[in-house]
């Protein structure tokens, strides 16, 4: 494990295209900011536990067994879900300023 020390605004990049920023430190609790591709999946550790937990509970594989793969595929999962959403509501949004204002053509 690499371990470093960083002030308030300083960063870290991993690889080529991952930044992590210290944003602030404030009473025993740091908060980062992460600058990485969309695609990235990035999790608490705490979440990342949780999840393998309950894939291990409703599929009866052990937790051990139930690698990122799967974290990386519902990540994936979630992000395609929200990306679609988001398009839904732009078409939706594109539609009531047509009704609204005929005279714009977009």
């Amino acid at each position: 494990m690499l371990i470093l020390s960083r002030k308030q605004e300083e960063s870290v990049v991993i690889g080529n295209d991952i930044i992590i920023k210290v944003v602030s430190v404030d009473k025993g609790s740091v908060k980062l900011g992460f600058d990485a591709p969309p695609k990235t999946l990035i999790l608490r550790a705490e979440l990342t536990e949780a999840v393998k937990s309950e894939n291990a509970r409703a599929t009866g594989i052990p937790s051990d067994n139930v690698g990122l793969d799967v974290l990386e595929a519902l990540g994936a999962h979630l992000k395609s879900r929200r990306s679609s959403e988001m398009n839904a509501k732009d078409l939706f949004k594109k539609e009531q300023d047509k009704r609204n204002n005929p005279q714009n053509p977009y």
